[in-house]
């Protein structure tokens, strides 16, 4: 494997991981904005930043996973390395790429497997004792980790078939 090829798998790699994240965590926490907003020009305005924060992300994380090689071009990633392959027996690309999915699908898993028991754990709580107090907002507090726990599990479970659709 050429250094080349090593740094567009691993700026391919990160843009899956950042896409995840952004799908996640970070639009639901934009999209809740909108519920603080009382009257309708703040209401547009956010509606506004939303959409172009939310077409900023979706430029940058389509140029690192459709064209890495640009980036390796601009940062010269390639260059001033005393060999130009990475000697690496019995790996590649397919490797290296099921290897990534582990590794995100058990982030996803692990980070939030403790805020989907604790949410579990106050819920049940409230319904042993209905003078305790929970938030409101206790089922986006289950779903969104719910969610990405269900995403980990599937970046694991199908991390053949997932590196197989991207060696296309």
């Amino acid at each position: 494997m050429t250094n080349r090829d090593f740094f567009k798998i691993l700026i391919k790699v990160v843009g899956l991981y950042f896409f995840i994240q952004v799908l996640f965590t970070f639009l639901p926490s934009q999209i809740g904005f909108l519920n603080f907003t009382s009257d309708s020009s703040s209401m547009v305005g956010t509606i506004i930043y939303v959409v172009l924060i939310i077409l900023f992300i979706t430029a940058i994380l389509y140029f690192l996973i459709r064209f890495p090689e640009k980036i390796i071009d601009l940062f010269k990633l390639d260059q001033n390395f005393d060999q130009q392959k990475i000697s690496i027996n019995n790996f590649n690309q397919k490797n290296i790429l099921t290897i990534a999915l582990i590794i995100i699908g058990g982030f996803l898993v692990i980070e939030n497997i403790n805020t989907l028991l604790s949410g579990l754990y106050l819920v049940f709580r409230k319904s042993m004792n209905p003078l305790f107090p929970v938030s409101e907002n206790s089922s986006i507090a289950l779903i969104l980790p719910a969610l990405n726990l269900l995403l980990g599990g599937i970046l694991l479970t199908f991390r053949k078939n997932i590196t197989n659709y991207f060696e296309k």
